[in-house]
């Protein structure tokens, strides 16, 4: 999101991510997106849950921003045009993410069954390893 809020464009913001994926790649890394079904209302629940000085500077954070100043946006609403702005993008790159993934939509309604969810996710990854943990444990003598 950095340089999408700093105005690049789609094919940069893309770009990137293929850079970070190649460099992670021997990792293998599971990517868990916990995604809101509504914005507007994520965005407003963290703004009340972190407190007014939180939420005032997101808000000031994202006016400020590139991305925000070409549009004219203002307040609290500019924050939400941000995040629906990209959620397009964010849905395009998780689909292009090689690695294992995971996306829990609204996790805030039931977090001991979407930490279970995420657990299950990852504990084949963790137990019985993947094809490079496997050789990073050889080379640590595990």
């Amino acid at each position: 999101m950095p340089a999408f809020i700093d105005g690049a464009a789609l094919d940069m913001v893309t770009g990137l991510f293929t850079t970070i994926v190649r460099l992670v790649a021997p990792a293998e890394p599971v990517l868990v997106y916990l995604r809101p079904d509504d914005i507007a209302a994520a965005i407003a629940r963290v703004h009340h849950t972190r407190g007014p000085a939180w939420a005032a500077q997101n808000v000031a954070f994202v006016e400020n921003s590139q991305w925000a100043r070409r549009q004219n946006l203002r307040g609290p609403g500019a924050v939400v045009a941000l995040y629906l702005a990209w959620e397009p993008i964010v849905s395009l790159l998780y689909d292009r993410y090689p690695f294992p993934k995971l996306m829990v939509t609204d996790p805030q309604h039931d977090w001991p069954a979407a930490l279970a969810r995420i657990g299950t996710a990852i504990r084949p990854l963790t137990v019985s390893g993947c094809p490079s943990c496997a050789g990073a444990r050889a080379r640590r003598g595990a």
